[in-house]
């Protein structure tokens, strides 16, 4: 089906008009408005929509080239062909520099083939008008995605081989960066060594959906940091790369630490108190067990030892991990160093782990030490832990020392 055109012809020659109307007449697809005078042209612009407006140069009252200047302000798209009986090169220059579309010298084959000019210039102009709103909506597209990641809560960026392609001002920020200094640098470098390895898979396979990681970064200040990401494969200026977004957990990460901390904490407490009640068993497998358990409770510990304060002085009662180990250890320091406050104890020995030790204490009295050996960990955490529950390690001491009491005062 053709889409017709609507056409104004300002002539105001009526036998030019009618060799118009003739090249016209086998060409359905035209609807063809005439008038005499710039003005009535004027008037009909004004209120009818055109999709070709054809003006002769010589009009009576207002001249073409007005009618020209007048039509383009009011659409700058819309085709315009001034028509002249005449075609000298300054008519023509004029036209053009008051933005005429075409110039067309009137002569009997330039009326036939009106409908082909008309037809072309008209398919040009609804091109170019479809190419620029085309290109208006891309760029309006552009400012809004641009917009919607540089003001995203969350960090945004692109990657490419690991290296930054993009990055939004929010991503910069958790970084402690600014934006213009990631590009180009590694994405690798600014994850915790440990996480290196289960990030690093990220891009295996482009056709299914990275789940939600999470990893410790390193920012510019040195400040360790916890963010949760997820990642998608694209295409991203003809090569395959990776559109990432991320936020900064660290909070929420703190407070599920510290939860589990204290449910493990709670845990080792409550078994402890269960001993307390039922002192039926020897007193050296409870404080073995009691041991491994808040040897287990501490991040990264590996050797524990108790001891009891005795005649002869401090004596190992309960051992967990390497007795190798604890001898060195206990070779290389004063035992009686660790009846003091808890804290971490500098060894003389060569050690791959932090040493720390807490008094045993019930009622007042100090009934022996414990210590334990870890990896490094966060030193406050650690003996924060070990603190509270050596009270309770107290109590089960005391504890069974009143049931043997009173074992031995019934049995006469």
């Amino acid at each position: 089906m053709l889409v017709p055109f609507r056409i104004l012809i300002v002539e105001d020659d009526p036998e030019h008009a009618d060799l118009i109307r003739l090249g016209f007449k086998k060409h359905d697809e035209f609807f063809l408005d005439f008038v005499s005078t710039g003005e009535q042209g004027l008037e009909m612009t004004a209120h009818n929509s055109y999709d070709l407006i054809s003006i002769d140069l010589i009009l009576p009252g207002i001249s073409g080239l007005d009618v020209l200047v007048n039509i383009r302000k009011l659409d700058p798209d819309i085709p315009v062909v001034m028509v002249s009986g005449r075609g000298t090169a300054d008519l023509v220059v004029v036209a053009f520099e008051n933005r005429a579309t075409k110039y067309v010298v009137k002569s009997l084959e330039s009326f036939r083939s009106m409908p082909y000019i008309f037809e072309n210039l008209i398919q040009e102009a609804r091109f170019k008008i479809s190419e620029r709103k085309m290109k208006e909506q891309i760029e309006r597209s552009e400012r809004v995605h641009r917009s919607v990641v540089e003001n995203a809560l969350a960090g945004i960026y692109i990657l490419q081989e690991g290296l930054f392609k993009l990055v939004n001002p929010k991503l910069a920020e958790i970084f402690g960066y600014d934006p213009d200094t990631l590009i180009g640098n590694h994405f690798w470098q600014l994850v915790k060594p440990d996480d290196i390895e289960c990030i690093s898979k990220l891009g295996g396979n482009q056709h299914t959906p990275a789940p939600v990681y999470e990893s410790k970064i390193l920012r510019k200040d040195g400040e360790t940091r916890w963010i949760e990401f997820r990642t998608v494969p694209i295409e991203y200026e003809g090569h395959r790369a990776i559109l990432g977004n991320l936020v900064d957990i660290t909070l929420r990460k703190e407070r599920e630490i510290s939860l589990l901390e204290t449910n493990r904490e709670l845990t080792v407490i409550n078994k402890i108190l269960n001993r307390t009640i039922n002192t039926e068993s020897d007193i050296e497998k409870m404080l073995e067990d009691t041991l491994e358990d808040i040897v287990c409770g501490i991040d990264g510990a590996k050797i524990g030892g108790i001891f009891l304060n005795e005649k002869e002085g401090l004596v190992l009662k309960a051992l967990n991990g390497s007795v190798e180990e604890l001898i060195s250890f206990i070779e290389g320091v004063d035992l009686s160093s660790l009846m003091n406050a808890t804290g971490f104890i500098k060894c003389d020995h060569r050690s791959a782990y932090q040493w720390m030790s807490a008094p045993i204490i019930f009622d007042g009295i100090k009934e022996g030490a414990i210590i334990v050996a870890s990896e490094p960990v966060d030193k406050n955490r650690a003996l924060a832990f070990l603190e509270n529950v050596i009270r309770h390690l107290g109590c089960l001491i005391e504890s069974y020392r009143q049931h043997t009491s009173m074992q031995h005062a019934v049995e006469p």
